[in-house]
């Protein structure tokens, strides 16, 4: 044990130099302009507004039992939690751009100060190391179908991140099977994206690799994270990591939350939220090991390795307890993540020879023979390259899109999102002839944050719906 508890002190100390050194991190963070939102957002109170999307009754595609119940279960959680919300579920592609438009117009309109949040629940895919969530109209037979009748994950990052804000949440429930064979080109799950600064994106499961979408009202992530959410005064990182660990025993292994982070400040759901405001991200471990107890000493580490959820601590775990049974489900997961980071290197340099390197070390992998497409044409649109903010036209104006907005191009290539009915600084999405309807049963409710806190629910106010 005496390596993997020389691994857990480095871990620790890492750790406790963070949270010594956060005074110094905030008195960075207070020297950012409005874009960062620290030195004029702490002057105002917190704001949070969140963008709840579920997506279950898929019209060309395999129904999903939860997107629309977890989508309702967290749009409540939400706001109890502060925020203002726009719940939506069953919404075409047309529809699924008008919610992201109206949040964004809310987000700017809250100020510097605002803690936005995304959460979605239905089928993602990824293509190229793209990912594009899937409204419930789109019929998709090829790769250009894909990129032509989703909405590019990338887009609503960047509309994010092109508001200034405080704080940018994204929760992804959108990992389960690729519900399009025609598209064989698509990897397993999704894939792997670099966190803006100040945001978090939580996935319900690791890169490359399928959620369940449950079979008892709520998915496993979902259910996972209203579970441990709601306690007070728990930093969001560490959250996260107990959501991972609730997960992964809840599935017996087959489900195991990953998230890629960028956070400049910390935050809580509930609890003491200006405190959490002033403080840099709480880093430390949630799981502690004891040592000089042989009987529990594996169980703890493989807690400990989950909960952190580093490729390094996964090797580490490895090296120590090679034969032991739960070494396998470690050994699967340090497989898919390596492979996952591997891919995702490689369509960030996305050239020729990178695409031929990772053919021939990984060629029989799922992106083996996209590796090969790309080769011969790498893609047009970098994969962190925005091509579209999706915002009302009012508020277009008043944004710096730096690299966003490329050329249109008529012809539709792998990559390239030119096709892509988004919103490109302020234009108005397209008159698809179905103004007001939402697809199946779909609605979009507006749960505004209660001025005073009673025991009467919060009440909705219906936007649109169509039977």
């Amino acid at each position: 044990m005496s390596r993997f508890k020389s691994l857990l002190s480095a871990g620790l100390l890492v750790s406790l130099l963070s949270f010594a050194c956060g005074s110094a991190s905030f008195a960075q963070t207070a020297n950012l302009d409005s874009t960062g939102g620290a030195s004029s957002a702490l002057r105002s109170p917190e704001q949070r507004v969140a963008l709840v999307i579920g997506n279950s009754n898929y019209r060309n595609a395999p129904h999903l039992e939860n997107p629309d119940d977890d989508a309702q279960s967290m749009a409540q959680f939400l706001n109890s939690a502060g925020f203002e919300v726009i719940a939506a579920t069953d919404l075409t592609q047309n529809d699924m751009l008008k919610v992201v438009q109206d949040f964004s117009a809310k987000v700017a309109a809250r100020g510097p100060n605002t803690v936005a949040m995304v959460y979605y629940a239905g089928h993602g895919v990824q293509l190229a190391g793209e990912n594009y969530l899937v409204p419930v109209d789109a019929k998709i037979s090829a790769p250009s179908d894909l990129v032509n009748n989703s909405v590019r994950l990338v887009d609503v990052m960047a509309t994010l991140e092109a508001i200034p804000s405080r704080l940018r949440i994204v929760l992804l429930d959108a990992c389960r099977n690729n519900p399009f064979p025609d598209v064989n080109d698509a990897g397993r799950g999704l894939a792997i994206v670099d966190a803006p600064n100040g945001s978090i994106v939580g996935y319900s499961t690791a890169p490359g690799t399928e959620a369940l979408d449950g079979t008892g009202g709520h998915s496993p992530y979902t259910s996972a994270f209203l579970k441990l959410a709601r306690e007070p005064n728990v930093p969001i990182e560490q959250l996260f990591k107990r959501v991972r660990l609730e997960v992964n025993n809840s599935t017996n292994g087959q489900q195991t939350p990953w998230e890629s982070s960028s956070l400049t400040s910390d935050f809580y759901f509930f609890g003491d939220t200006a405190v959490a405001a002033t403080r840099a991200p709480n880093k430390a471990p949630v799981v502690q090991m004891a040592s000089n107890l042989p009987s529990r000493s594996v169980r703890q580490a493989y807690d400990y390795v989950l909960s952190e959820g580093s490729p390094e601590y996964y090797q580490e775990f490895i090296t120590l307890f090679p034969h032991d049974p739960l070494c396998d489900h470690i050994r699967w997961l340090l497989r898919e993540m390596v492979l996952a980071q591997a891919w995702h290197k490689t369509v960030l340099a996305n050239s020729p020879f990178a695409y031929r390197t990772f053919y021939d070390n990984y060629g029989n992998s799922p992106y083996g023979q996209m590796a090969l497409k790309l080769q011969m044409q790498p893609k047009i649109v970098p994969l962190m390259q925005a091509t579209h903010l999706i915002v009302p036209p009012q508020l277009a104006p008043t944004l710096k899109p730096v690299n966003f907005g490329l050329p249109k191009d008529d012809g539709i290539k792998l990559g390239n999102t030119g096709g892509n009915p988004g919103v490109t600084l302020g234009d108005k999405p397209k008159d698809d002839g179905n103004a007001g309807k939402t697809g199946i049963g779909g609605q979009i409710v507006h749960m505004p944050l209660a001025r005073c806190r009673s025991s009467r629910p919060t009440r909705h106010r219906r936007i649109r719906r169509r039977s």
